[in-house]
């Protein structure tokens, strides 16, 4: 059975490897990071009257392209298996029912984690120079603390807003989550409830393993990550051919430059 040539051209362009598709995906992601902006920039500038207008446009454009991801993809089950889906799925909820679901607006910002954990960011990014890279790896470890101090101030405001005196809009949470990640506890924002500090504890340990995990990171040799097939190593030195571990030959992903010179130079014959 033959598809449907607008679908077969709807998923070459999200998930394809050519020069147009690379400009599309371009786009869709200088609009995904303004979308992200505005996300992150919303606690401040909600009571502005046009912040409800940007709000609608940015629902509109996350629906089309949650259903269009839908049509290329063919089936839901597809669909569904992507993480980024069901981010989308979450943050479109908080855009289309603010008034049920305000407290919870805070969730949006793990669109900077979906984009950071997207194929299509390292590809477009330097057309796929530091896809699989130490950069990449570094950048999502990073990525992950601020999206995670993000989620726990938002947390913070969401259930113990109130419960101290200094404890009173976004920046206080966001003030108090910093502090007890670091370990610094000054004292002057404490949660005195059982279940405040229980959430304190857990902040205090989630911040000493992200910290760790970033340093692990930026001070490790840099290697690339190519999977051996032979024994599962998966890092290896940048220009390695042959597994480090037991001697079979790497069989590294062309980046799409590559596989783009590759083609010209087949079609040349």
């Amino acid at each position: 059975m033959n598809e449907h040539p607008l679908r077969s051209r709807a998923r070459e362009l999200y998930f394809g490897h050519t020069q147009t598709a690379v400009r599309f995906q371009g786009v869709l992601l200088a609009l995904d990071i303004l979308i992200i902006g505005f996300f992150i920039g919303s606690q401040f500038i909600a009571e502005q009257p046009w912040f409800w207008v940007a709000d609608a446009a940015i629902a509109v454009f996350l629906a089309i392209d949650l259903f269009a991801r839908l049509f290329a993809l063919g089936t839901i089950e597809r669909w569904l298996k992507f993480p980024t889906t069901w981010i989308d799925l979450v943050v479109l909820a908080t855009l289309l029912l603010p008034a049920v679901l305000h407290n919870w607006g805070f969730l949006r910002i793990l669109r900077l984690w979906t984009l950071i954990h997207n194929e299509r960011f390292w590809n477009v990014l330097a057309r796929g120079r530091y896809d699989d890279t130490y950069v990449e790896e570094l950048s999502k470890a990073v990525v992950t603390l601020l999206v995670f101090i993000f989620m726990a101030a938002g947390f913070t405001q969401a259930f113990f807003l109130g419960a101290h005196p200094g404890l009173n809009n976004f920046v206080d949470a966001m003030y108090f989550v910093v502090t007890s990640l670091t370990t610094t506890g000054y004292g002057d924002i404490t949660l005195n409830t059982a279940s405040g500090r229980l959430f304190t504890i857990i902040l205090m340990i989630a911040g000493i393993s992200l910290f760790f995990s970033i340093a692990q990171k930026a001070f490790a040799p840099r290697r690339r990550i190519a999977v051996c097939s032979a024994c599962g190593i998966n890092r290896h030195e940048p220009d390695a051919r042959y597994c480090r571990g037991c001697g079979e030959e790497l069989k590294l992903p062309l980046r799409p430059r590559e596989s783009h010179a590759k083609g010209k130079q087949e079609e040349g014959g």
